[in-house]
């Protein structure tokens, strides 16, 4: 099920600045410089523990899992950007920032948006050549009806032959 994705702010070029988006970008500086005083006080990691975070992690998303957005960022710069199809908005509720590639302003939050469509197109689903009940060929352990009726009217001849001895 694809998301049904969002926009804010369309025309991105007209877009005003608002009191939220100016808390939002102050919020995002001093929650950045925080986090950039306490990496830098953090022991570096071996590369073993670089290639437990890659396993973790995970290959890369494919392309036809993601989804490309128009932004309007707080310096007023409009970017594209990709992000998840499963989200309806490019932030997905968790990171509401980028860093802008024409100014450098690191964080710039979002301010605006608007979808512009997938990346890729998923690759055509894959069917199961799986042969047919009656063109399989029955296990080597398996029995014949024929065989299977058979052996159900000697078990009942027998049977009725021990309660005829009753």
């Amino acid at each position: 099920m694809e998301a049904e994705y969002l926009r804010h702010g369309v025309p991105l070029a007209d877009y005003q600045l608002t009191w939220a988006d100016h808390g939002r970008q102050h919020e995002a500086v001093q929650v950045h410089e925080w986090v950039q005083r306490h990496v830098v006080q953090a022991p570096r990691w071996s590369d073993e523990r670089w290639e437990q975070m890659r396993q973790f992690l995970g290959p890369p998303t494919p392309a036809w899992e993601l989804q490309r957005w128009r932004l309007r960022l707080y310096c007023g710069h409009v970017i594209e950007a990709t992000r998840s199809r499963k989200s309806p908005r490019p932030d997905g509720g968790i990171c509401d920032k980028a860093r802008c590639p024409e100014c450098g302003l690191d964080p710039a939050v979002i301010v605006a948006f608007e979808p512009l469509g997938p990346v890729a197109d998923p690759p055509p689903e894959k069917r199961s050549r799986k042969p047919s009940r009656s063109t399989r060929a029955p296990p080597a352990d398996r029995r014949s009806k024929a065989e299977l009726v058979a052996e159900n009217e000697a078990l009942r001849a027998e049977l009725d032959a021990l309660r005829d001895q009753a």
